[in-house]
Order: structure tokens, then sequence, then C-alpha cells
């Protein structure tokens, strides 16, 4: 299984709840960006998972624009901040073994589940810039079983894109 994890991109400070918070024309590119680089990449998801906050939504919607393969976007209360990984990796496990899903979520838990994922002692080692994606593979979906095959920044990905 890969999991393509991918931070939501920059939104607005202006909204009348945080759950409404829209991207700006800065994170609509960012989002645009990560997309591309995905498909890049050879990303090919068949799941494409947001946190129900509108700046995940957002930034998911327009980086499955940038994919030649994209699937439907699917809303899971598992990526909103908080929720333990254990309750993510209990969804994951009803997926095909052999799946690629991007997730869009946000920061603390983005760090927090990869930590768990990894085996890592601190999620305060696995900063995600807006925007920014990080890729894990994992045979067994169990907590410190992944391998991070690569951590991804807004430059980097800006050229790979």
């Amino acid at each position: 299984m890969t999991l393509y994890f991918l931070r939501h991109a920059t939104a607005s400070r202006e909204a009348p709840t945080d759950a409404e918070r829209a991207l700006t024309k800065a994170g609509r590119h960012e989002a645009r960006v990560a997309g591309k680089a995905l498909h890049r990449l050879g990303a090919r998801p068949n799941f494409l998972w947001s946190s129900p906050l509108l700046r995940a939504r957002q930034t998911a919607e327009i980086a499955a624009e940038a994919l030649a393969h994209s699937p439907s976007l699917e809303i899971q209360r598992e990526l909103e901040n908080g929720t333990p990984t254990a309750e993510l990796l209990a969804r994951l496990k009803l997926l095909p073994p052999d799946s690629e899903i991007v997730l869009v979520g946000h920061m603390p838990s983005l760090s927090e589940h990869l930590a768990a994922l990894l085996g890592a002692a601190s999620p305060e080692n696995f900063p995600m810039d807006k925007g920014g994606v990080a890729v894990l593979l994992l045979d067994e979906i169990r907590l410190g079983k992944a391998v991070l095959r690569s951590r991804l920044r807004n430059e980097q990905l800006e050229q790979i894109a």
C-alpha cells in the first residue's frame, strides 16, 4: 500500500469558522503543484481521501485535477486533527493491499500519523509544509511498519512539477 500524505495548502485566515477557511490564490497554486508533482512521480491513486474541512477538500480537488488518474473524493473524519492513528489504520485495513491513497489533512495530525506509522518517537521530526507531501510504503498495515519513501517540501514539488 502506498500512502501520499498531502497537507492542505495555504488558506485564508478570514472565515466565519475554522472549518470554512478557503484556499488563497497561493494555496490554489500550491495544491496544483502538489498534484502535478504527484503525477510526475507516477502516483496513480485508487482513493482520494480528505478531511471534511473546506481547505483540505479544496486542496484535494485541485490536486486531483492534475493527476492523470484520479478517483472520486471521499470525506474521511479520520483525517481531522485529534484522530488517533489507530482509527486511520482501521479504515486503511478495509482497502485492497495494493492500494494507492492520497490523504489530505492537517498539522499536527499528519506528523503524528507519520511518526506512528514509521515507529518514530516524535512527530516533531516530521514537519510538513502547507501543500507538502510525504510518501509512505506499507507492506503491513500496522503501527511502526511503514517505510518513508520521500518527504517533499514546496520548493522540491515545484521543481518536480
